[in-house]
């Protein structure tokens, strides 16, 4: 080595008993561990390669063990929880593996299966290396599965599983297998660039933190993701295929080419929502492509970037530790967003044959958003840097002042809006204005480069209404006059265009948001709709704005006045829709809502009966959700009624899960009080989207007064959670907790303990703030 080298350093987030033995280069050294790293001399070190063995005890944070399966979880950092690295994903290398597991049990990983041993009740499973990867690729699943591998297309692939329900395996597997082949073929023929890694495997797993994880060769998705029931939603499933979508879609952008650092781990993201938004529509011809796009996208991350805690897609990042609090809306429904504007500004040819030379450039490599956004730059005319600059780099959306009508002369219009937001930005974009009239609508392109952006319009008479939001590509808070409000509440069942019916509910909502119109109007506008909406993207849409404003705008004596009302609709919907599908929706709808007592004995009968309808069967994950909510309302008789699930359920990880909610679902306080109590314990932690259903129970708005008092622990637990959750937990945690609360007391409790902490980590302070949007807006 160099007289001026320096020690280097392995992470390993581990303990020093842990370590057993260290050999550099042939010669055994003392072990050295300093705050979770080991010390290689620089005395026994070489220039070139070096031979370092190490035999250590494998650390637990990046193991997810249950009692007949496992698997790894490593994303952001967590392979140093496991096995000594270099922990960052700037620095590739080759993995191989081998396993040790009982005779019984299968397993997956990153490299594809080189040897296999058995011996008594145990056998030895040895895979080939991998390509180069980043640490936190790094993967692999072993335990009770089933295994099925089928030849689609010329492209062998293998799925483990462990969905005990043979009927429900057999209803999917074929798309599940069918919508991968998909997607490969597409990115493939996008990218001009093959498969990139040896294989192509995946695993279902239960309960898996994430809708899935794009690990090389053997991706992880949870399993009710993909494994629907027969008469899943059109909105189930075209989820399913946006999902395999993205996950497919990260085999490029993420595992071939890998962001340098943290900072930019949405350039992974926002290529793989962006791409699966285009996979997914040669799958279902019949729905409205930008229509789905809006309604995946924006009425997210308006939730997110309209609050305190908005934050700029591309965020600094100091240290890897805090890499998880980077992830949220703002990344996975904003950003793809904003690359539809790059692409518009490109052009759809020029942005892909950018995408290609980046991709080839930097193939098996790392790169950042600034090498991306620099090799674009010199293929258009616009200047990318400064668009980025605004659009990635800052915080918050545009804001538009209300369009103003100034008349010109007897004939003439000049419709008016500017943006105010940010006099240091300004947020260019494409966009539309509809301009409605009682026998036409004009749909006006608009591309925003200066601060003021005027239409002029012959008419003779006032418009009805102006919607500026005119477009799927357009983002940001564009009000509306009152004129407009009223006539868009009233009318929008009778016009024609689902895309523009979206718009209008996705501005509506917005001025719901921002305190500009009233709840009741915009639930009665909702309410007089459904009947009469014919797209199921929008359907879907009205049905979960008008639960979270009946559960979150209303007030209880409020939301009393509307019970029946809601009740009736949802019952003689659910109970005359044609489709089974549709049935289901309204269903689940219905007994989100319901409480009414004659409600709850219709909902008995049909759990007793196990059948929602003549064709339509009550499936045994669809029990446990509606028994779950029965419970919430049904205190008295709780505890006999979930005892009673228990015993009707036969799927055993259901089980397992349905055991760790019963305390949050009784009747009792007491064993709700102790429960909660046992979620202090990290281990009672381990399975998180078990404690996010079972907080999200605890707190439900009709057990809003006694959940209260959990809040500020909920909120003292944060950090916690952050330094030992997955990336997710943490928003998902507080955002389950402070769902079910409108009180100013709840809101005084969240400002409360953020004002006495000024130096609390700023961006688990901006969670906790975009968890409390909503609170802060409908506090009473």
């Amino acid at each position: 080595m160099k007289e001026d080298a320096e020690d280097i350093q392995l992470d390993f987030k581990g303990t020093a008993d842990q370590l057993t033995s260290l050999t550099i280069n042939e010669q055994e050294t003392p072990i050295v561990f300093e705050k979770e790293h080991i010390i290689l001399p620089r005395t026994l070190l070489k220039e070139g390669k070096n031979d370092i063995r190490i035999a250590f005890t494998a650390g637990e944070l990046g193991l997810n063990r249950k009692d007949d399966f496992l698997y790894t979880l490593l994303v952001p950092d967590r392979a140093s929880g496991v096995f000594p690295c270099f922990d960052q994903p700037n620095l590739k290398g080759r993995f191989s593996l081998k396993l040790e597991i009982p005779a019984h049990w299968d397993a997956l990983a990153n490299g594809a299966l080189d040897n296999e041993i058995k011996v008594d009740t145990r056998k030895k499973l040895t895979f080939k290396e991998t390509a180069p990867i980043s640490t936190y690729l790094f993967a692999f699943t072993a335990g009770k599965f089933q295994r099925i591998t089928r030849d689609v297309g010329g492209q062998e692939m293998s799925m483990l599983y462990r969905e005990s329900d043979v009927k429900k395996v057999r209803q999917n597997v074929d798309e599940i297998f069918a919508l991968h082949k998909t997607a490969l073929d597409w990115m493939s023929g996008y990218t001009a660039i093959p498969l990139p890694f040896e294989k192509f495997d995946f695993a279902l797993i239960p309960d898996f933190q994430y809708g899935g994880m794009e690990h090389v060769g053997a991706i992880f998705y949870k399993a009710s993701s993909l494994m629907l029931d027969e008469n899943a939603t059109e909105k189930q499933r075209i989820g399913r295929a946006s999902l395999i979508a993205h996950e497919t879609a990260h085999f490029w952008f993420g595992d071939m080419v890998t962001m340098t650092w943290f900072s930019d781990v949405w350039l992974k993201e926002v290529f793989a929502n962006f791409m699966a938004a285009k996979i997914v529509h040669p799958r279902f011809p019949a729905i409205n492509h930008d229509l789905n796009f809006l309604m995946s996208h924006h009425p997210a991350a308006y939730g997110e970037d309209r609050s305190q805690g908005s934050h700029p897609i591309q965020q600094p990042l100091g240290n890897l530790q805090d890499a998880g609090s980077l992830y949220g809306r703002i990344i996975y429904q904003k950003a793809p967003i904003v690359m539809q504007q790059l692409e518009f500004l490109m052009g759809d040819v020029e942005l892909r044959d950018g995408l290609r030379a980046y991709l080839q450039h930097y193939a098996y490599s790392n790169a950042s958003w600034d090498d991306l956004i620099a090799l674009l730059d010199e293929r258009t005319d616009h200047d990318l840097l400064t668009w980025s600059d605004v659009w990635v780099k800052s915080y918050g959306m545009p804001i538009y002042s209300l369009v103003q009508y100034v008349d010109e002369d007897s004939t003439s219009l000049t419709l008016q809006y500017q943006q105010k937001s940010r006099p240091d930005k300004y947020w260019a974009q494409a966009t539309q204005l509809a301009v409605f009239y009682p026998d036409t609508i004009l749909r006006m392109p608009v591309f925003m480069e200066a601060n003021r952006v005027a239409a002029n319009i012959k008419l003779d008479s006032f418009p009805l209404a102006v919607l500026a939001h005119g477009s799927h590509q357009s983002y940001g808070y564009f009000p509306m006059d009152q004129r407009s409000k009223t006539y868009c509440l009233d009318s929008v069942s009778t016009v024609g265009d689902p895309l523009l019916r979206g718009l209008m509910w996705v501005s509506l909502y917005e001025e719901l948001a921002h305190g500009q119109l009233g709840k009741r109007a915009f639930l009665d506008g909702v309410l007089a709709a459904l009947p009469l909406e014919t797209d199921v993207l929008i359907r879907d849409y009205l049905l979960d704005a008008l639960q979270k404003v009946y559960w979150r705008f209303l007030k209880p004596e409020d939301r009393a006045t509307y019970t029946a009302r809601v009740e009736n609709l949802l019952r003689q919907a659910y109970t005359t829709a044609q489709k089974p599908a549709d049935q289901l929706a309204y269903f689940r709808a219905f007994y989100h809502t319901a409480s009414s007592d004659t409600a709850m004995q219709e909902l008995l009968t049909i759990w007793e009966c196990d059948q929602i309808g003549p064709q339509l069967p009550l499936t045994e994950s669809e029990s446990v959700d509606l028994m779950a909510e029965m419970a919430i309302r049904l205190p008295d008789a709780a505890d006999s009624l979930l005892a009673l699930q228990y015993t009707h359920i036969r799927d055993p990880d259901r089980k397992q899960r349905f055991v760790f909610l019963m305390p949050a679902l009784s009747g009792r306080v007491a064993a709700r009080d102790s429960f909660f109590q046992s979620l202090k314990l990290l281990e009672n932690r381990t399975t998180e989207p078990w404690v996010v259903d079972a907080i999200g129970y605890l707190h439900h708005p009709l057990r809003a007064n006694d959940a209260i008092r959990y809040l500020p622990e909920c909120l003292e637990l944060m950090e916690e959670i952050q330094a030992t959750g997955d990336i997710f937990f943490p928003t998902q945690f507080i955002t389950a907790a402070l769902a079910g609360h409108q009180s100013h007391e709840a809101a005084d409790i969240v400002r409360r303990f953020l004002a006495r902490r000024p130096d609390y980590p700023y961006r688990l302070r901006n969670k906790i703030w975009m968890a409390a949007d909503l609170l802060y807006r409908t506090s009473y």
